[in-house]
């Protein structure tokens, strides 16, 4: 096709195929592995591919197996319509990996659920690369017990993607903060120039959302902020939470959430027997004043089943598990559930795996050369870079170290 088409007419074809038909096409030539390989062209076919509605990613634990799967997000859909499986190569020595975050189709997987095993994975599953992080600075052997809270995400100036780490050896004591580079493969220690007050102390998954992780965190006089991380400038920033009133005020449960590339705060409670459950949106990113209530859902005509929300779609409607493991998608009014035909699990560790998180497929790490690539075993065996056995005795060397 190369010989008939201007370079320029087949470059711009390219950029709107999708990852699976681009791993195809760079068996036809050299230059075109070339090209599609080159981190100019990943660049603009993720800049393709987010004009494109997001799908969802759904990660789940099944007989000790973690399952990754690929939904459209059709509002119109009375089922999610899967799109693709993912083959997860690695094995978690806990129940499952923690996921950290989602960015331009890297996920940020730790192995720390219970006990501390210091891996930490990036992971591209459209082109099945992964990279494993080398042990950071601060591990139990050297330190003792601490706790260790991430975050991840991409550095638009530097075109990098960063994972931060920030641990708490002692109560009162200044957390020390670490930044991995995935262009240098190296933590580096910014204890000594960064600063921060507010103390983390929720397990709720980060979120990255306006170049920034974010995390809920509490001052020692029980003032609740956001506590965001700007991966270009590499500093903390603070940011108030919503004044809450009335039923709000009385949740039981809160984490950070992205909606429509906004910051948002979900709540839910159960004053009764039926889950209740607001969503709070920054309509202005670092603008405390326009946080706006934005979804507000009453599930008590749906009976005490519904268990915890997971996510809430682009029209409003939040995706729910219910206490036998389903999921289900509910209206505001509360009147009216969508049953996405899977087949669910009443185990804890099921419920617990269960994750739902936006995702676009990319390129990102296919230039690597898989020989090159230091990560994790498959069940088989079969390791596109370290061996199992180096892993196992990475493994056997780190303490198993129980989360406080």
């Amino acid at each position: 096709m190369a010989d008939y088409f201007l370079e320029d007419i087949v470059i711009n074809i390219l950029h709107r195929l999708p990852v699976k038909s681009l791993l195809r096409c760079t068996a036809v030539s050299k230059s075109w592995r070339s090209l599609i390989t080159s981190p100019e062209f990943t660049a603009s076919h993720l800049r393709f591919a987010q004009q494109v509605a997001p799908s969802l990613l759904l990660r789940r634990c099944i007989k000790s197996s973690e399952r990754y799967e690929l939904y459209s997000d059709d509002d119109s859909s009375s089922s999610l319509n899967r799109v693709a499986a993912f083959q997860f190569p690695f094995k978690s020595m806990n129940s499952f990996f923690t996921i950290v975050g989602s960015c331009n189709g890297l996920l940020c997987l730790s192995d720390d659920r219970v006990y501390l095993m210091n891996t930490v994975v990036l992971w591209n599953p459209s082109v099945r690369r992964s990279v494993l992080l080398p042990k950071p600075n601060l591990i139990y052997n050297s330190y003792g017990s601490f706790n260790q809270y991430l975050g991840f995400g991409f550095d638009s100036v530097s075109s990098d993607y960063k994972v931060v780490r920030i641990t708490y050896v002692d109560v009162g004591v200044n957390p020390q903060i670490e930044v991995y580079k995935l262009s240098s493969g190296v933590w580096k220690d910014l204890s000594c120039c960064v600063e921060l007050v507010p103390v983390i102390c929720s397990r709720a998954r980060q979120v990255f959302v306006n170049g920034a992780s974010h995390w809920i965190a509490r001052y020692m006089d029980s003032y609740d902020v956001v506590v965001a991380f700007d991966m270009c400038l590499e500093a903390f920033r603070t940011m108030k939470l919503p004044v809450l009133q009335g039923s709000d005020g009385q949740f039981r449960g809160r984490d950070l959430a992205v909606y429509m590339d906004c910051l948002a705060l979900n709540l839910w409670h159960v004053p009764g027997a039926a889950l209740c459950y607001s969503v709070w949106v920054m309509q202005e990113y670092g603008v405390e004043k326009s946080w706006t209530k934005k979804f507000c859902f009453d599930f008590t005509s749906v009976g005490s089943e519904l268990l915890r929300p997971l996510w809430i779609r682009k029209q409003g409607e939040a995706v729910v598990v219910c206490q036998d493991g389903r999921l289900v998608c509910v209206d505001q009014e509360g009147g009216r559930v969508k049953d996405f035909g899977l087949r669910g699990h009443r185990s804890d560790t099921y419920q617990r795996s269960l994750a739902v998180d936006s995702f676009v497929c990319s390129l990102v790490l296919l230039e690597r050369d898989a020989s090159s690539l230091s990560s994790l075993p498959s069940d088989d065996g079969d390791s596109a870079g370290s061996s199992g056995s180096e892993y196992e005795k990475r493994s056997e060397s780190v303490s198993k170290h129980r989360l406080l």
